[in-house]
């Protein structure tokens, strides 16, 4: 009789973690481009010269749907213009969509830029496409 209460003991754990581990790390259901984030909902996005707001300043705002100022950058890769450049990340509203503001001040100025960037952004429920960002 304990053993088989051990089992369905057993059971109940296992079954209680396949329902709630996904509610507990997939809640803000944060997705990139190429797929499911990870578990502390991360996304990845590019930036490239079309986010240059001038030769040595790259701008852009990336759909969140978040309002929080909790958020994190690094590079993933790049064509070489990260060396030495400084990335900052804020929360805008744009157009009345909530979001990440990415700002990346460059050592020099390029015309020719490339940038993949792991981001982070707290109750983010995805990480839409990156578009040049003009505002304050």
């Amino acid at each position: 009789m304990r053993e088989k209460a051990r089992r369905w003991g057993v059971a109940f754990i296992v079954v209680l973690a396949v329902a709630v581990v996904p509610l507990a790390y997939g809640s803000h259901g944060a997705q990139s481009e190429d797929g499911p984030a990870g578990m502390i909902g991360a996304g990845f996005v590019r930036v490239n010269e079309s986010h240059l707001l001038i030769p040595s300043l790259a701008r852009a705002f990336v759909p969140t749907g978040s309002k929080s100022h909790r958020c994190l950058i690094t590079y993933s890769e790049s064509t070489g213009g990260a060396d030495g450049s400084t990335v900052y990340c804020g929360a805008r509203t744009v157009d009345g969509v909530d979001g990440l503001l990415i700002t990346i001040s460059l050592r020099e100025e390029l015309a020719d830029l490339f940038l993949s960037l792991t981001v982070y952004q707290q109750f983010a429920k995805g990480y839409g496409a990156p578009v040049l960002y003009t505002g304050d």
